[in-house]
């Protein structure tokens, strides 16, 4: 390789990896303030280093091209390397700049799960800046790489690479001197670089769990010597614990009286995945994967089944994401009804209750019902149809490129008007599905529960959403229960979504001296006044306490740390460990319970 040849190669990945850490600072807007100088500069480094390591694979390719092409097809396909690597940096900065996570292997495994389409909102207005921007640098990219250059451009492109990669090495070794009272700001900094800088040692423990498979799950036998209840459980997707209120949601609020209401629930999970799956297993979402690699059915579906119950799954988004019908629904996928006709998350959730109450008409038979909606109109990006909007001004068009660098309070306002006009809307299926009930005379027979799958956030912590950390306002859910032998009342115990589905087999006569063989809940109708509870995310364990949060993350996830209950990162993380040993063991052996034991070698 001629000198011309490789000084243009290293000139393009210099370039790129200035370029990259250009891009990359936006990484370091939802840290909060350095206090010292040295914090800052380990900030900045750390974005250089991330870049300096992704550079890599691209460099070598470029290496490569440059070995086995001539120009001008060499120069268009080094342009085309670059371009890709930076348009899937940019890429990573918005979805950083939006959830506060980088793209991983959820977000890349989300991409190729059939029914992503139908749960993740995105349009022209996202695709648009994603082709101005490589329409932009492809040109650009192949007249650098064309460009002859000088003796002191060579040098300092050697420098930029060379530096890049030393600057990880240093950090390493930096980290390890880093004082307690640094710890925290730090830790934010390495959770914002793009690649991870070193290993949370705590995060194996989660990772341990992951790896191993789920046992067989006992299914308890229920009492089939009497009528059995009906049971219907309407979820409403991103329904926060405080979304229920007479302007926003009348027919709930109506409901909310002639119910059990409980009022210190949170969900097992901060995205739908997770919340799901613990209040239909019962189990904490960590078994999320064994369960789905064995796909043991779980013990609330079996055991309602093999009472000769019917079942009706409606979900206006497709339950192959996240994959329920192999977990939650793979005993019953002939009862699962995903792929109504409508264009919009509205649409479909009405035609899900029109057919329900078909169903509910034309059913021959006396056996008890277990019916289950996910209602997704109150999913982003907050689907109603326009005619009958009751809050306005609302946002019409969210952007979610445009939000991702940043919204002031005005904006804000409007989109949460918005997520106010899709729970107006989900209140209205909601009535008209116990509507149904009710012209079948079936309202005074049947369990009723409302709840949500997780909570949302609106900027309370600089972040909009679920699915990014375990604030309140992401895994605080109502939870409304009514039907025959449930007295209405408040209940202020703490609550979870695992205590759910052993709840309903006791009121169906199943022994409360089983509960722990098949699930880790609590009897709603006999809760504790102390205790743990655990929510669970792509990135970890959010382990709730009486007075703060413990983070336990996946590899993936950054660091361990533990939070007020406003979600303020406290500091001295080993110390709240440390004086939470007990809980952590706990909650350790719960996520074991059901797993297979290891087998020693």
């Amino acid at each position: 390789m001629n000198n011309s040849k490789r000084s243009s190669t290293l000139l393009l990945w210099a370039g790129n990896i200035l370029l990259g850490v250009l891009l990359s600072l936006s990484f370091l807007g939802r840290v909060s303030p350095a206090d010292s100088a040295s914090v800052a500069v380990f900030g900045v480094l750390g974005l250089v280093s991330s870049i300096g390591i992704l550079s890599l694979a691209p460099g070598f390719v470029s290496i490569l091209i440059n070995r086995t092409t001539k120009p001008p097809l060499r120069h268009w396909f080094l342009s085309a390397v670059w371009t890709l690597s930076i348009w899937v940096l940019f890429i990573d900065t918005r979805l950083h700049g939006f959830y506060g996570f980088h793209i991983n292997a959820t977000v890349m495994g989300a991409l190729f799960t059939p029914g992503i389409d139908e749960s993740v909102s995105i349009g022209w207005t996202e695709v648009l800046p994603l082709i101005f921007l490589a329409c932009s640098l492809l040109p650009a990219q192949a007249w650098f790489a064309a460009r002859k250059i000088g003796r002191n451009e060579r040098r300092w492109s050697r420098v930029i690479i060379i530096g890049s990669l030393f600057s990880f090495g240093v950090l390493q070794f930096w980290e390890a001197g880093v004082p307690n009272e640094a710890r925290g700001p730090i830790a934010e900094r390495i959770d914002a670089a793009p690649v991870q800088l070193n290993r949370e040692p705590l995060s194996q423990l989660v990772e341990d769990i992951r790896q191993r498979k789920l046992g067989k799950l006992v299914t308890p036998a229920i009492p089939t010597d009497k009528a059995l209840p009906n049971i219907l459980v309407l979820v409403l997707d991103c329904l926060r614990a405080d979304a229920i209120d007479s302007d926003s949601a009348p027919h709930l609020t109506k409901i909310r009286t002639q119910s059990r209401d409980f009022t210190n629930h949170l969900s097992g999970g901060n995205w739908t995945q997770h919340g799901i799956f613990s209040l239909i297993y019962g189990i904490h979402g960590s078994y999320w994967k064994p369960a789905l690699s064995s796909q043991s059915p779980p013990p609330l579906i079996s055991a309602l089944k093999n009472a000769n119950y019917q079942f009706r799954i409606s979900a206006a988004a497709a339950q192959t994401f996240p994959a329920f019908r192999s977990t939650c629904w793979v005993e019953i996928q002939d009862s699962v009804f995903d792929n109504f006709p409508g264009r919009t998350p509205d649409q479909r959730d009405r035609q899900g209750a029109e057919a329900f109450a078909k169903w509910l008409e034309t059913r021959e038979t006396e056996q008890p019902f277990f019916g289950f909606f996910l209602l997704d109109a109150t999913h982003q990006a907050y689907s109603f149809p326009p005619e009958e909007a009751v809050f306005t001004p609302y946002e019409e068009n969210i952007r979610y490129i445009p939000i991702s660098f940043g919204t002031d309070e005005e904006q804000r306002q409007l989109i949460k008007t918005r997520y106010r006009n899709s729970i107006h809307y989900a209140d209205s299926i909601v009535a008209s599905i116990l509507a149904s009930l009710a012209a079948n005379d079936l309202d005074e027979n049947t369990i009723v529960i409302i709840t949500g799958d997780h909570g949302e956030e609106f900027w309370e912590h600089e972040i909009w959403g679920h699915a990014t950390n375990f604030s309140q306002e992401q895994v605080a859910v109502p939870l409304l229960i009514s039907g025959p032998g449930i007295t209405p009342g408040q209940v202020s115990a703490p609550t979870s979504h695992v205590d759910i589905a052993p709840s309903l087999l006791e009121l169906l006569g199943v022994d409360a001296q089983l509960r722990a063989s098949y699930s880790l809940g609590e009897s709603l109708f006999a809760p504790l006044e102390n205790r743990v509870r655990v929510s669970a995310g792509w990135q970890g364990l959010g382990i709730r306490l009486d007075d703060q949060t413990l983070f336990l993350p996946t590899p993936e996830g950054g660091r361990a740390a533990s939070y007020d209950l406003d979600w303020n990162r406290i500091s001295h993380t080993n110390k709240s460990f440390s004086e939470h040993t007990a809980a952590l063991q706990k909650v350790l052996e719960e996520c074991s319970r059901f797993l297979e034991p290891i087998k020693n070698d």
